[in-house]
Parts: structure tokens; sequence; C-alpha cells
């Protein structure tokens, strides 16, 4: 019996060590795998770093591109200025023999040459100058503009010569056209409205830069004249019809053109496109704004 003990001890000291050793090859399995798992993120990596410089080689490729077709259509409009200045007498010359072979091709070169007018126009147009010996390019589209505005101004200001040199309208007692009402024979009852034409001098009413900004406030749309006689511009002083500031032509709430409000007794009315301030007992006009509306 103590023979098989002791064989039993002997055995289960000698199989000790094997259940106690580790598992090399399981760990040699992961460490395997966690190397590999890292050069697939090495990879991945290096791929992501090959797309990107991809990517910004594309871009710099295309401003590239986009640099040297701005440099085509700049070289190419230098070009076609100098071809205009060079061409226009050539043209000329073959409008005026085909006027004179045929005068349906001469229609046809007009529309063309009217055409191509209304083209430039609408283009920007470049000059080629000198300036100390070295050609300079230069955008004459606010020359332009400023020709524009000085061409507006002047045409506004003969109208304005126009309605300020215009007769008053005729004293009547039946309304008929280029006529005014007499003034009233009654007493008015209250003291005359105050009113100070510098008001065009304060900043808050700039009702042209308000019209600007909210263009559709000002436009009222049609216009209905109680008497059909077509506009006929007033002047300060003259008289209204009453039938021309009945309430449904009063501006109720006038800063919202940015007006200054009427004093008690008159009101600010629209007039096709002017809006004028009238006195509501005499027909007056206080005040008057042309071109106000559109």
């Amino acid at each position: 019996m103590r023979k098989i003990l002791i064989s039993m001890l002997l055995a289960g000291a000698a199989a000790s060590p094997a259940w106690a050793a580790p598992d090399y090859s399981t760990q040699r399995a992961e460490r395997q795998a966690a190397r590999e798992s890292r050069q697939s993120a090495r990879t991945e990596r290096q791929s992501t770093r090959e797309e990107r410089s991809s990517t910004r080689d594309e871009r710099q490729s295309t401003r590239e591109e986009r640099s040297s077709a701005r440099a085509d259509r700049q070289t190419a409009r230098e070009q076609v200025q100098v071809q205009r200045s060079s061409v226009a007498p050539v043209q000329l010359q073959q409008s005026r023999q085909l006027q004179q072979s045929s005068p349906r091709a001469a229609r046809d070169v007009r529309i063309e040459q009217r055409t191509a007018r209304q083209r430039s126009a609408d283009r920007p147009t470049q000059t080629i100058e000198q300036v100390n010996g070295v050609q300079v390019i230069r955008d004459t589209r606010a020359d332009r503009r400023q020709q524009n505005i000085d061409q507006s101004t002047e045409r506004l200001q003969q109208i304005r010569d126009a309605r300020r040199n215009a007769p008053p309208p005729i004293v009547s007692n039946t309304p008929s056209p280029n006529t005014q009402p007499p003034p009233p024979t009654t007493s008015r009852g209250s003291s005359s409205p105050q009113w100070n034409h510098n008001w065009r001098n304060n900043s808050r009413y700039d009702w042209n830069h308000h019209r600007r900004r909210h263009r559709s406030l000002f436009h009222l749309g049609f216009y209905f004249d109680p008497f059909g006689w077509g506009y006929n511009p007033f002047q300060i002083g003259w008289r209204m019809w009453p039938s021309y500031y009945g309430s449904s032509y009063w501006l109720n709430d006038p800063w919202q053109y940015r007006l200054p409000y009427a004093p008690p007794g008159t009101r600010w009315i629209r007039y096709y496109n002017d809006a004028i301030l009238v006195d509501l007992w005499s027909g007056q006009v206080i005040d008057v704004i042309y071109s106000f509306f559109w």
C-alpha cells in the first residue's frame, strides 16, 4: 500500500509542471494577429495620406488651369479691343456699300449693328491707355455709369424747369382739363397749417434711400384718374379738385414711405406717381414730390 501511495505522489509531481506551463502557441498567434492589425492600420493611414496628397495636387492643378484661362480671356479681350478700333472703319464702309446696293441688306445690317451695340453696352468695356510708356488696361464701366447718371440728372432738371415754367391752371367753377377750382369763400375756422420744406435735409426722411431698399413698397400699380384727364403735374400753390384728394387716395401711413406726418387739416395723397401734400380745406398743394412712386 505504501508503495502505491509513493508512486501516486511521484506521478502527480511529474505532471504538475506540464499543467502550469503557459500555452506558447496561443500567445504567438495573438501576437501575430496584433502585428497584422497594426500593419493594416499603417497601410490604411498611408493610403489616406496618398489620397489627400493627390487631392491637393488636383486642386493645385485646377487653380493653375483657372489662372491660365483667366489670363487667356484677358488677352482675348485686349485683342478684341484692338481689333474693334481697327475694324470699325471697314465695317462702316461695308455698311455704306450695302445700303447703296440693297435696302433689305441695309436693314439687316442696321439690325445686326443695333444688336451688337446693345451687347457691347451690357458687357464690361475696357480701354488700353499709355501711362509713362506702359500699357494700362482701364475699366470704363464706372465712367459709363457716371455718364448715365449725369444724363439722367440733366433730363430730370429739364423736366423740373419745364414744370416750374408751366402756366398755372385756369380758375373755373366747372371741372375740366387744365383748370383748378376757385379759392373757398368760407372761413377756415382755424389757423393755416404750418409746414417746413426743410424736412428734406433731415436724414430720417431719406425716402429715396428707403425706396432703393424696398422697391415693392413704392410700386402701387394702376392709378385711377377720377376725371380721366391724364397726368398733369401740379406745383406748390396750385389747387386740386376735391375728387383728387378723396380718402381713397390718402397715404394713411406716411412714415411707411419715410415721409413726415402731415399737420392737422392736410393729407399726403397719391397723384399718379407723385406724392402731394394737400390742404383738405382749400385743395391747395403744400408740397409735392415728383416721380415718388413707380
